[in-house]
């Protein structure tokens, strides 16, 4: 006699079936607009081994699930696991991987992509900067609360290449929004092209590319991204879809969204939601129902 258990088991089998069967090709088309590679970027996310939950090839899939063409690995004063993310990512299809991290100082949090060393927490903002700058990378301000701006003065301010203007944290927390939104206004006086820049900050639980940066790059390589940001070729866009930057990248980034906003509701995805519903409720009946069999047919 078939048990409830053994039906919860085949929903399940099912599930997994059909998750790998429409998972098998999730990457996006790319090509040019209006003469840029707009590339969905998110320069904030955390690796395990490290301080995130994550290891970096798995980040990568989640990268590709949530859309985005580019990430940096960015762990707390180390660039260990995002030397290894970017040589995974040399080797097969998916999204470039830079290599970052968050230099965690006492006073401040500064994230450096594209960098080849670690940068030494242990100095003031400004020469971080600077030893971000002498490696090829850019200089991010990391979530720029008030406890953090005394570390950037006006020569600091002038060198960032970028800061964070949305964060997930800015969703419940209006001080915080205030305080990050008034950093970005005094970085631009100092600097106006400074990059506007979305990030999950992804540890374990704001997903990654919840916040994320839409890069204006001239080509899709390494070097595009990180020239673009140099430029302040960015939008920054929050988790409820708000967006911060220049008006005229604002409007290319806003149609080019609207373009390719058909991925989203493709078979593809329809199918993966439904693998992913029978996957959950085949583990729950597995371990609810037991062995609980069906009662018998009525003659």
């Amino acid at each position: 006699m078939t048990s409830s258990r053994g039906v919860a088991a085949l929903v399940f089998v099912i599930g997994l079936i059909v998750g790998t069967i429409a998972d098998s090709d999730t990457s996006r088309v790319l090509r040019p607009d209006e003469g840029y590679w707009i590339l969905a970027a998110d320069f904030h996310v955390h690796a395990f081994v490290g301080d995130g939950a994550l290891a970096p090839w798995i980040l990568r899939r989640e990268a590709e699930r949530a859309g985005l063409d580019v990430f940096a690995i960015t762990n707390h004063n180390q660039v260990f696991m995002a030397r290894i993310g970017r040589w995974l990512s040399g080797r097969s299809p998916g999204p470039l991987v830079l290599i970052g991290e968050e230099i965690t100082a006492r006073n401040y949090h500064l994230i450096a992509v594209g960098i080849k060393r670690p940068i030494d927490w242990d100095q003031p903002a400004l020469s971080a900067v600077n030893a971000v700058h002498a490696q090829g990378g850019v200089a991010i301000a990391a979530h720029p609360v008030r406890m953090y701006w005394n570390a950037f003065d006006d020569r600091a301010l002038t060198l960032l290449d970028g800061a964070e203007t949305a964060h997930p944290s800015m969703r419940a927390d209006e001080v915080r929004t205030r305080d990050i939104e008034a950093f970005y206004r005094r970085a631009r006086q100092h600097n106006p092209a400074v990059a506007p820049i979305g990030s999950s900050d992804f540890h374990a639980v704001a997903p990654i590319g919840l916040c994320r940066t839409y890069v204006l790059a001239r080509d899709n390589s390494k070097a595009g991204v990180i020239d673009a940001v140099r430029q302040g070729r960015t939008v920054a866009v929050d988790a409820d879809g708000h967006t911060y930057g220049d008006p005229e990248h604002v409007r290319r980034v806003v149609a080019h969204r609207a373009r390719v906003a058909s991925v989203d509701s493709s078979p593809a995805v329809v199918w993966r939601r439904l693998a992913v519903a029978c996957a959950w409720i085949g583990l729950l009946g597995m371990v609810v129902l037991g062995n609980t069999p069906f009662p018998p047919a009525r003659s």
